[in-house]
């Protein structure tokens, strides 16, 4: 019965994608943002980590990057040990854009958890980091 519960949870949850929503004015796509923002946690890092990263096969994460790279978003350096590396950096126009995303997911945050009281809000998320944490191990052990 728990179980059932918790797939339903998970399923309204997920349908919401409060994780992928962007600013009604952002110009770019999820999938594009995704790029960016994995830019912005792992600076120098390359198309090749970026795919492995995000799940997806070099050629597409090559198109978004060059899509970011000629609108400003990204630039592409030389790597002095690698010719053939291009490693990946923001602009600021892009760390622009990231930070006013991380703001715009910090305010979703804020009121999914709005419809509890504070102290509520600290039984739930030490529950669900109990519950993730017991998750992750389990996990790791069957790997």
């Amino acid at each position: 019965m728990n179980e059932t519960r918790l797939r339903d949870l998970l399923r309204r949850l997920f349908a919401l994608r409060l994780m992928r929503r962007t600013p009604p004015d952002c110009q770019l796509s999820p999938a594009l943002l995704g790029i960016l923002l994995w830019v912005a946690r792992s600076p120098g890092c390359g198309v090749l980590e970026l795919a492995a990263e995000m799940g997806v096969r070099p050629p597409t994460v090559s198109v978004g990057v060059r899509r970011l790279r000629r609108e400003g978003w990204l630039e592409a350096r030389q790597d002095p040990q690698d010719r053939r590396a291009k490693p990946l950096f923001l602009t600021d126009k892009g760390m622009t854009l990231v930070e006013q995303m991380r703001a715009y997911q910090m305010d979703v945050m804020r009121r999914f958890l709005s419809g509890l009281q504070p102290d509520e809000q600290e039984q739930f998320l030490a529950l669900f980091d109990r519950a993730l944490t017991a998750m992750e191990q389990t996990l790791n052990e069957e790997a």
